[in-house]
């Protein structure tokens, strides 16, 4: 989900222009998302714990992980440990559980899990003597824990390497906060490290992109899965871009950067992995771009342009009745996109309406998973699937 500050950060800084309510499409009817079909299975937890993360589906063995907490009673205080709940796609029908604790250790302070698309499980779990790193096989087996830095965020890229990203290391309390990133191999062997810029992006499960300088001056380091530097790129003259929100990967490796260039204005530019450059297009100010598989759309004033690397591919009026368009790609490589009172899951390659659903509200939460596959979490501990059926508009 957008933040306020990257919407007003590129609204005002990148994209100096901001989306007028005169270019937005009315509200249609279509723009209502239908009943949802009578859940295919639900699983409550106790009141007390809570999903945390959305379902993740392992689709080669019809597993779903269920990332959620359960608490530890010590004899002075009550800790929160990470589990994971792997169960059957159709049933809902548990298959094991992990649960991030020991008895015996210390008491968890703070689990993140991320999964690679074999069906192994990365818990990185701080305590009272530092950080770890657990590893999961795909039959819920521990394969091993080891101790790694300080580290707040865990990413599992396409070939199994498993990359930990501190974004506040300081080697001094007086010393400006800078980046590190640490990449491990899925047998628990530490590969490289690097310092990043203050403003980075894991991209694709491919690369790590580094903005080194000033906004306006500033240039572009990029390194591989195993944080192996690939290039550095040196922005044009004077162009300001956030990687964090504007570098994407498309077709197969190719990095898609957003510029903006002065008295050019917005420009997104394709690189291949060596820092070549394969061609730029000029896009809208106002644009909202995201890469889709082997293709990326470009939104602007009610209309969503499909691109791939050689041009146009599919023009379509999509009404998003927001005052910034809210777009990701899914899971299965489709577009969702965000309206007042509906989602809808865009076809990559017609642009037409696959499925819609509904928006999230205080205390339920929509997730797609793919395939048609929709959950919802109620006030964090009732989770409920969906098989949604295409064609809903």
């Amino acid at each position: 989900m957008l933040s306020n500050k990257r919407i007003k950060r590129w609204s005002s800084a990148l994209l100096a222009v901001v989306l007028c309510l005169s270019a937005v499409t009315s509200v249609s009817a279509s723009s209502i998302s239908k009943p949802l079909p009578k859940p295919s299975w639900q699983k409550d937890l106790s009141e007390i714990n809570q999903f945390t993360q959305a379902p993740y589906h392992i689709p080669s063995t019809k597993t779903v992980y269920l990332a959620s907490n359960t608490f530890i009673a010590s004899q002075t205080k009550v800790w929160e440990a990470g589990v994971v709940t792997a169960v059957d796609e159709s049933t809902g029908k548990p298959k094991w559980t992990f649960t991030f604790y020991q008895k015996g250790t210390p008491y968890p302070w703070n689990t993140k899990i991320a999964y690679s698309k074999l069906g192994s499980v990365y818990a990185l779990v701080k305590d009272g003597q530092g950080t770890k790193l657990f590893s999961v096989n795909a039959s819920g087996k521990s394969n091993w824990t080891i101790p790694v830095p300080n580290a707040e965020d865990v990413h599992v890229m396409n070939d199994g390497t498993i990359l930990l990203i501190d974004p506040d290391r300081k080697v001094a309390p007086s010393a400006k906060s800078k980046p590190r990133a640490y990449a491990y191999s899925a047998n628990g062997k530490k590969l490289a490290e690097v310092a990043l810029g203050q403003i980075y992006n894991v991209i694709g499960g491919q690369y790590v992109v580094s903005q080194i300088g000033e906004i306006g001056s500033s240039k572009l380091a990029v390194y591989g899965s195993k944080l192996n530097k690939l290039f550095i790129y040196n922005l044009p003259s004077g162009a300001a871009t956030y990687v964090d929100e504007a570098t994407w990967v498309m077709n197969n490796g190719d990095i898609l950067l957003r510029v903006n260039v002065p008295k050019s204005g917005n420009k997104l530019i394709a690189m291949n992995a060596k820092g070549k450059t394969l061609w730029g297009r000029s896009i809208p100010g106002n644009a909202r771009v995201q890469s889709i598989g082997q293709n990326y759309v470009v939104y602007a004033d009610g209309v969503m342009n499909l691109f791939n690397a050689k041009g146009l591919v599919a023009k379509a009026e999509v009404k998003v009745d927001l005052p910034v368009a809210i777009i990701f790609e899914t899971p299965d490589q489709q577009i969702e996109v965000h309206t007042e009172n509906a989602k809808k899951v865009l076809n990559a390659k017609t642009l037409q309406t696959m499925y819609d659903y509904p928006n999230d509200e205080d205390r339920q939460k929509y997730h797609y998973a793919g395939n048609g596959y929709l959950y919802s979490i109620n006030q964090g501990h009732q989770l409920a699937q969906y098989k949604l059926q295409k064609g809903t508009q």
